[in-house]
């Protein structure tokens, strides 16, 4: 509790001052812990699911699983991304239907990644049209999180959906 209100307290300071502070990367999990010996040091969540992000003017907070660092996907403003794509049901039993929102025709690979972010799946896909509609299987699969990792190929566009399998 003190440490809430010295936060509370420090925020508060900063935004009447102006001042800038740079804070580390926090966590606060049910389960886990840290170690240290030597040059090394190890920090761990245990049974955290990623939840959300939340996004402020100078903050980020990532809310679920610990994440030392920053893991994203860059996109190149001078390129306009022109596709979009809806899933569906989800969750999902049995198939899952991915409907591509095209200008043009394209190629597009799908990568189905488990929540550990190991590759379960990965297929190309050629010559996908405007309205086209995918079925992929999802009848074998375990129950759980899936990510659809749909992306170009050259990877300078992609979308990522979260699948849940019932």
């Amino acid at each position: 509790m003190k440490r809430i209100i010295s936060l509370f307290a420090s925020f508060f300071l900063v935004q009447i001052l102006g001042a800038q502070v740079t804070l580390s990367p926090t966590v606060i999990a049910s389960a886990g812990g840290f170690e240290q010996g030597g040059d090394i040091s190890i920090s761990w969540t245990l049974g955290e699911v990623a939840v959300t992000t939340l996004y402020g003017d100078n903050l980020i907070l990532t809310q679920g699983f610990q994440q030392p660092y920053t893991i994203g996907t860059s996109i190149n403003l001078n390129e306009v991304i022109d596709w979009n794509i809806k899933a569906y049901p989800n969750p999902v039993r049995e198939e899952l239907m991915i409907q591509f929102d095209l200008k043009r025709t394209d190629d597009f690979w799908i990568e189905i990644q488990d929540v550990t972010g190991r590759t379960i799946d990965l297929k190309q896909h050629k010559s996908v049209k405007p309205g086209d509609i995918l079925t992929i299987e999802m009848a074998e699969y375990k129950y759980g999180i899936y990510f659809f990792k749909i992306y170009t190929p050259d990877r300078t566009q992609m979308r990522v959906l979260s699948i849940r399998k019932i």
